[in-house]
């Protein structure tokens, strides 16, 4: 006999599992960035703490013009290969009112 999931299981579990991507993929973020002289800020449910069932990885990528992209894929594929979804923004081009927004919330890897 199989075993009754209900909803609220269902998306505590999922919640979870995302919870524990997003700490992963920080973890290599933050060595990526360390390596490669930029950084990400972290904001939204992630950096706040609050993940649930369907939350996403929200970060902006500051690093050189030289390497940004590779930031951005860098970050994009991490998350793809735990499916996480992601809002993945580049630094260069967000809007100051963007990040004014943001900015009291987010955290910084490294």
């Amino acid at each position: 006999m199989s075993e009754i999931v209900t909803v609220s299981e269902r998306k505590a579990r999922e919640a979870a599992r995302r919870r524990a991507a997003a700490l992963d993929v920080m973890t290599e973020a933050r060595e990526f960035a360390r390596t490669r002289g930029g950084r990400f800020y972290v904001f939204g449910s992630v950096a706040a703490g609050r993940i649930k069932y369907d939350s996403d990885f929200d970060v902006v990528v500051d690093f050189p013009f030289g390497i940004e992209t590779e930031a951005a894929d860098f970050v994009e594929e991490a998350c793809q290969r735990r499916r996480l979804p992601s809002d993945v923004h580049l630094k260069s081009r967000a809007s100051k009112r963007f990040l004014d927004r943001i900015r009291d919330q987010m955290v910084s890897l490294p």
